[in-house]
């Protein structure tokens, strides 16, 4: 064959392969911003059936169709699905990346719901991950599940060098980590500190 019909060719099939490429990415473009669209929109029954059409879950990995449900359930404040969502994702194989996002996600939710059992779950999964800000989730797991104040002259010094509200997160913090010790007096101490900074907030948006 003459090289330069085959590299006229090799060029004809590049361009398709390419085009087509660009085509498939656009349309999962507007399917995830549709998605993304209803879930906005709280409009849940349309969008539990456009992530489980056919069609979509030819565009996008399991994973992304599942963390999707998973904000789905959030929003709708549904804790038996929420629960059933995190299980969803049992059996797949995942990158560090998307092991971190789910994991984080699942450690302050069940943090929150003062679930112990499940918090420690994601707490060892993401200990396994040797992720960056481990320290913040020590910190959080100490003072809000095991209920102590091993890192209290940490954050005192961290409260000490921020600013402005940033110091608000600090007393939080500081407030439980003085009620685990059994200090009410400095415990209320910072409870109404973050109480002036809130009224401080209001004055300057009304």
């Amino acid at each position: 064959m003459d090289p330069k019909l085959m590299i006229a060719m090799i060029a004809v099939v590049f361009v398709a392969d390419f085009g087509l490429q660009f085509y498939q990415r656009k349309k999962r473009n507007k399917t995830l911003e549709k998605l993304t669209d209803l879930l906005a929109q709280k409009d849940f029954a349309a969008f539990d059936e456009l992530v489980d059409a056919p069609e979509t879950r030819k565009q996008f990995p399991i994973y992304n169709l599942n963390f999707l449900k998973l904000n789905e359930a959030f929003l709708k404040e549904d804790k038996k699905q929420i629960r059933k969502a995190f299980e969803s994702f049992n059996g797949l194989r995942m990158n560090k990346l998307q092991k971190e996002a789910l994991y984080k996600r699942g450690f302050y939710y069940f943090l929150s719901e003062e679930d112990k059992e499940n918090t420690r779950v994601y707490y060892d999964l993401l200990k396994d991950l040797n992720i960056r800000d481990q320290e913040t989730l020590d910190v959080m797991y100490d003072t809000y599940i095991l209920k102590g104040y091993k890192y209290l002259d940490q954050i005192q010094k961290q409260c000490d060098e921020a600013e402005g509200d940033g110091k608000m997160a600090f007393y939080a913090l500081l407030s439980d980590m003085y009620h685990n010790r059994g200090d009410e007096d400095k415990a209320r101490e910072y409870e109404n500190l973050i109480a002036d900074i809130g009224e401080e907030i209001k004055e300057k948006t009304e």
